[in-house]
């Protein structure tokens, strides 16, 4: 096989589209290599005793979130399996970036934890929801309930659920009360979100039942 055909047939691989149930994909290689990087940095933040690492790797988990999902839409590769590996991948980042962000400014206690506790534990069960439903990922709520999806995962309800508080608390901890409120807020809004999912599915399955 010459050069020329090596790489158009490493094009043709990288670019081809995957279906649903595929195991590979290059989006889902892009989410394990940001996920590696960024807790590199975020070790490197606690046991260097250095600030500006957790930043690095909070800078890489948001640029790798955006290129994995960016490719994944742009060449049809979105995954289940890919959509499972981003939703762990994301709360483990946040995780570790939020631990190393409270060591360093501990007066931020209350919000981080209202934060922690609305995304890496009630958020990450309603995204998971997705895998009982007939959608490849959480981004195609809307099939299933669009208020759902208008509140979490619309780019508005995005921006409110993973970036507002972070960027409250980073470049004005002054005003914490303000980030502790909305992190308030987003927990009520997941769980009024599940409340909606539960009570489609229930209605769902009387109606099945009702059908029989």
């Amino acid at each position: 096989m010459t050069k020329p055909e090596k790489e158009r047939k490493l094009k043709i691989h990288l670019f081809k589209s995957r279906e649903p149930q595929c195991f590979y994909s290059v989006p889902n290689i892009i989410t394990v290599l940001r996920l590696s990087c960024s807790l590199v940095f975020f070790v490197l933040a606690i046991t260097q005793m250095n600030p500006t690492y957790n930043f690095i790797g909070f800078g890489i988990h948001w640029l790798g979130d955006f290129i994995d999902g960016f490719y994944a839409r742009k060449f049809k590769q979105e995954t289940i399996l890919g959509a499972e590996i981003d939703i762990i991948a994301d709360r483990v980042e946040i995780l570790f970036f939020y631990v190393n962000f409270l060591y360093f400014r501990p007066y931020l206690f209350l919000p981080v934890v209202l934060y922690l506790i609305d995304y890496t534990f009630i958020d990450f069960y309603l995204s998971y929801q997705f895998i009982k439903y007939d959608i490849i990922s959480p981004n195609y709520f809307y099939k299933v309930d669009k208020v759902v999806y208008l509140l979490n995962y619309s780019p508005g309800g995005k921006f409110c659920n993973s970036s507002i508080v972070t960027l409250l608390l980073i470049f004005l901890p002054q005003i914490q009360i303000v980030a502790t409120i909305i992190a308030a807020i987003l927990i009520g809004v997941k769980l009024f979100s599940i409340y909606l999912l539960n009570k489609k599915r229930l209605k769902t399955k009387r109606g099945d039942y009702l059908s029989l």
